[in-house]
């Protein structure tokens, strides 16, 4: 059975991908078991989150959303529960979850700063593309930056930007995802979330999901595994 900590890390990431769509003026819906979107979701976001291990009534769902609509479709199976071939989905990739109950702040010379501007948030996605590539559809909009609970925050080092990512509160925890840094930064990047979120979000545990080289990197810098999860796509 599924730890709250894993629970708390699932519910915190749907409510991320829906705090995205609604930004953009289009949110998403909730069922008991599924976070899910009927229009489509931005790059790098997924149509559908998957909220508990409920296999039957997520996979029926979802066989009424692909054929509601021809197009690609993403799904992130948050338990790796799911046999979503038979629907003509392809497993895109594999990851763990990963937690942090308690955050421990380390001193670092990077100095942070919280986008709280139009002009902020531009800065921080120049950045982000540096190290996503770039990206036609747009994605992060300027309504995020006046939820308390949303952080976006780049770091710097001799006043140029060397990395950043965002926290989001919700569910008991902080999520932190999209971190990107040059190679030789990313430790210092992400260690420096983690005193961020400290330091915005005092005494709540911490959670994400990473794959390779990144989980490898989170888990030295003292995030412990929580469970599996899977990614499948439908391409039209």
């Amino acid at each position: 059975m599924a730890s709250s900590f894993l629970r708390a890390a699932i519910s915190n990431n749907a409510f991320w991908c829906d705090a995205i769509c609604k930004a953009l003026g289009s949110p998403g819906e909730f069922t008991a078991t599924l976070w899910f979107h009927r229009r489509g979701t931005p790059p790098f976001y997924p149509d559908a989150v998957t909220l508990t291990e409920t296999e039957g009534e997520q996979t029926e769902t979802i066989a009424t959303l692909i054929n509601s609509e021809k197009r690609d479709w993403a799904i992130k199976d948050s338990y790796a529960a799911l046999d979503l071939a038979p629907l003509g989905f392809k497993l895109l990739f594999e990851a763990e979850w990963i937690g942090m109950r308690t955050p421990v702040s380390a001193q670092s010379p990077t100095t942070w700063r919280r986008m709280e501007s139009a002009a902020d948030l531009a800065q921080w996605e120049a950045e982000w593309s540096k190290a996503n590539g770039p990206v036609t559809q747009k994605i992060f909009t300027e309504p995020l930056l006046n939820d308390p609970e949303i952080a976006f925050l780049l770091g710097f080092e001799h006043g140029k930007p060397i990395g950043g990512g965002i926290l989001n509160h919700h569910a008991g925890v902080v999520g932190h995802s999209n971190l990107f840094a040059e190679g030789r930064h990313r430790e210092t990047v992400r260690r420096g979330l983690i005193a961020q979120a400290v330091e915005l979000y005092p005494r709540e545990p911490l959670v994400g999901y990473e794959r390779g080289d990144n989980l490898d990197e989170a888990l030295r810098a003292g995030f412990e595994l929580l469970g599996p999860l899977r990614v499948w796509l439908k391409e039209a």
